[in-house]
C-alpha cells in the first residue's frame, strides 16, 4: 500500500494526557497499538487523544472558519493591513468559488484530518470491547459519538463518503463511496448508538466530553440536513421528534440573554450541546496548546507604528480626519499610549487577522432593533472591552464579537494566539431552529410556531424595547419557511453555519450569485471589497471536492475506487 493511502493512519498517533481535565490535556508520545488499550486509563487517553485533533488550527479554520462563514454571504476576508490576509493566499481563492481539489490545507489536509478521528475512534471501540476494558460501553459510546461528529462534518461538505465501522485490512482500504443516504444512515445510526451509551452529564474534571444530549443534539442536526437532501416527510419527523425527546429531558435551555451564551466565563453554560474546549498557555505558535485560533483569526490586526507616523494612511482609509480620529481617541483612551501619553502601536494580544468579518450584507439583514446585532457585530468607533475598535482590517469596518476573548482572558503581550474561548459546535437555540423546521415540514404550523418563537422571545427580551422582534404568527408553510432561514441568520449569524444552510436547502447559488452581482455592479456600495470581483461560484459549490491525493492514493487494480464530486 502506498504510505498515504486514503484511509491508512495508524493509532500510534494516540494522545497522552497530564491530569484528568480535558482542557489539560497535551501529546506525552507515541506508543505502539499492540501494547495499548489494555487498561482503563490508557483506553481514556485515546479517547481524549481524538478531542484534540479537533483542537488543531487546520481542523477549525477549513470546517467552519472559511467553509462555514467567509464562503457565505455574512462574513469577508481582511484587507492588505493584516499579516493574514498575505498569509490566507487559498482562502482568498475559496471566498471567489475558485475550488480546486489540490488546495493543500482546503482539501488534503483536512481529509487526512478528519480520517484520523474515524481511525482512532474505530481502533477505541474495537479494542476497549476486546480487551474487556472497565466502563467500555461507555468508551465505545463516546468514540461512536466523535467519528459520527466528523462524518457529520465531512458529509455536509463532501456528499456520500466510504462508511468505515471497524479498522481496516487488506482491500478494504479501497471501499467506494457510499450513496449520500447511506452516509445519513451511518452517521444516524453513530449519533443513535452514542445516545444509548453516553452519561446525561461528567464531573467537572471531564467538562467538555459528549453526553447523551450532545449526541441528541447532534442527531437532530443529522436528521434535519438528511430530510434536506431526501425531501422525506419521514426523516422531517424523525428529526422533530428528536427535538421533542431532547426538550422533554430538559438537558438544555435558553440563557436568559443573549449576548451570556458567548462570554468567556460562561463558557460550556446551560445552553451548550457541544463545543470544542480550549485553554490559555503562553507556549507562543506552533506546538499543540496554540488554544482558539479562531478567536485569534476573527480578531482585528490593530493600529501599526506607520499608521502614528503617516497620517496619510488612516485618512486614506477613513477619509479626512481619520488620522486624527484614530490618534485622539488613542491618547484619550490612554490604553495604548507610552510613559509620556502619546499613542503606541498595539500590542500582539491585542492583535489578530481580521479573517472573519461581518459583511454590511449580514449586517443590514438583522430586523429593526434585534438586540442580536449588537451581541454579534463590533461595530467601527464601538468602545467594548475598555477601549474603542477602529477594525481598520476589516473591508466592511466590522468585526466579529460571538469569538471575542477579553483582554482580560488573553495571555501575556508577547503571544497573541493563546485563546481559551471554547468553539461551539451547536447550541439548543439552533437546535430549537431545527425543530421549528421540521414541524413545519410536516405540517405542523403550530409547533414550528412555538419552538421558533421560543429563540425570538429570548432575543427580544435581551434588549431595552419589548416592541422589537414581535411573535411570528405566520401559518403557510412556504412563508414560515422562509422566516424560519431568516431567523436562523439572525441567531447564529458569525457561528460558522450560513454557508451549510445555504448549501443544505438549495439557497446556495442563487444567494451568492445575486450577492456577488450586487456589488459588483456598484463598487461604491459600503462594504465593497475586492474579494467580490470575479466570483465563479456555480450550483456544484453546494459540495467541496474530494482531495487529489485521496483520488490518486485510492488507485486499486489500475482504477480509482475514489469518485470526485461533481464539477471538479
Amino acid at each position: 500500500m502506498k504510505p498515504n493511502r486514503i484511509l491508512v493512519f495508524v493509532a500510534a498517533a494516540l494522545l497522552a494526557c497530564s491530569c484528568n481535565y480535558l482542557l489539560e490535556k497535551s501529546p506525552l508520545g507515541s506508543l505502539a497499538v499492540e501494547n495499548y488499550y489494555t487498561t482503563e486509563d490508557e483506553v481514556n487517553t485515546a479517547v481524549l487523544g481524538v478531542y484534540h485533533v479537533f483542537m488543531t488550527e487546520n481542523f477549525g479554520l477549513y470546517h467552519y472558519l472559511h467553509v462555514g462563514d467567509n464562503i457565505s454571504d455574512d462574513s469577508m476576508l481582511a484587507n492588505n493591513r493584516s499579516d493574514g490576509a498575505r498569509w490566507a493566499g487559498q482562502a482568498f481563492s475559496l471566498v471567489k468559488y475558485d475550488i480546486l481539489p489540490t488546495m493543500s490545507y482546503a482539501c488534503n489536509n483536512t481529509w487526512n484530518q478528519d480520517w484520523q478521528v474515524v481511525t482512532k475512534s474505530n481502533y477505541i471501540i474495537e479494542n476497549a470491547q476486546k480487551n474487556n476494558i472497565p466502563n467500555a460501553a461507555q468508551y465505545i459510546a463516546e468514540a461512536t459519538f466523535l467519528r459520527s461528529y466528523v462524518y457529520f462534518d465531512m458529509a455536509a461538505q463532501l456528499g456520500g463518503l466510504p462508511l468505515v465501522d471497524h479498522i481496516l485490512s487488506g482491500d478494504e482500504y479501497y471501499n467506494p463511496r457510499a450513496s449520500m443516504e447511506d452516509t445519513w444512515k451511518f452517521i444516524e445510526d453513530g449519533f443513535k448508538a452514542a445516545a444509548e451509551g453516553l452519561p446525561v452529564s461528567w464531573n467537572s474534571a471531564n467538562t467538555g466530553r459528549a453526553t447523551k444530549g450532545s449526541a441528541l443534539a447532534m442527531l437532530a442536526r443529522a436528521y434535519v440536513y438528511h430530510a434536506s437532501s431526501n425531501g422525506s416527510q419521514e426523516t422531517w419527523k424523525l428529526a422533530y421528534d428528536t427535538v421533542k425527546q431532547l426538550e422533554s429531558a430538559g438537558y438544555y435551555q435558553l440563557l436568559p440573554n443573549f449576548g451570556d451564551v458567548f462570554k468567556y466565563e460562561n463558557r460550556n453554560n446551560k445552553e451548550i450541546c457541544f463545543a470544542i474546549q480550549f485553554w490559555t498557555t503562553v507556549s507562543g505558535w506552533g506546538d499543540s496548546n496554540d488554544g482558539n485560533m479562531m478567536s485569534f483569526y476573527g480578531r482585528d490586526a490593530g493600529v501599526k507604528s506607520n499608521d502614528l507616523t503617516d497620517p496619510t494612511i488612516l485618512d486614506g482609509l477613513l477619509g479626512p480626519g481619520g488620522y486624527d480620529w484614530v490618534y485622539n481617541t488613542m491618547k484619550e483612551e490612554g490604553v495604548f499610549v507610552d510613559s509620556a501619553g502619546k499613542p503606541r502601536a498595539y500590542d500582539k494580544k491585542m492583535t489578530g487577522w481580521s479573517l472573519h468579518c461581518p459583511t454590511l450584507d449580514l449586517y443590514n439583514s438583522f430586523e429593526p432593533g434585534d438586540p442580536r446585532r449588537g451581541y454579534t457585530i463590533i461595530e467601527r468607533g464601538e468602545k467594548f472591552d475598555g477601549f474603542t475598535h477602529f477594525n481598520l482590517s476589516s473591508p466592511s469596518g466590522f468585526q466579529s464579537k460571538k469569538e471575542y476573548c477579553p483582554m482580560e482572558y488573553r495571555s501575556d503581550p508577547s503571544n497573541e494566539d493563546n485563546l481559551g474561548m471554547n468553539l461551539i459546535v451547536l447550541r439548543y437555540a439552533d437546535v430549537l431552529l431545527y425543530g421549528a423546521e421540521a414541524a413545519n415540514e410536516t405540517g405542523n404550523s403550530a409547533e414550528a410556531l412555538r419552538l421558533l418563537n421560543l429563540v425570538r422571545t429570548r432575543a427580544r427580551n435581551s434588549g431595552d424595547d419589548p416592541d422589537v422582534l414581535p411573535a411570528v404568527t405566520e401559518t403557510d408553510k412556504t412563508k414560515l419557511r422562509e422566516l424560519i432561514w431568516k431567523e436562523r441568520r439572525s441567531e447564529l449569524a458569525m457561528e460558522y453555519n450560513r454557508y451549510y444552510d445555504l448549501a443544505r436547502t438549495g439557497r446556495l447559488y442563487d444567494t451568492m450569485k445575486a450577492y456577488y452581482e450586487k456589488y459588483e455592479k456598484d463598487p461604491s456600495l459600503p462594504g465593497y471589497s475586492s474579494q467580490d470581483k470575479g466570483i465563479h461560484v456555480a450550483q456544484h459549490h453546494v459540495h467541496m471536492p474530494i482531495s487529489t491525493q485521496a483520488l490518486q492514493a485510492s488507485e486499486y487494480q489500475g482504477q480509482q475506487t475514489l469518485t470526485q464530486n461533481e464539477g471538479y
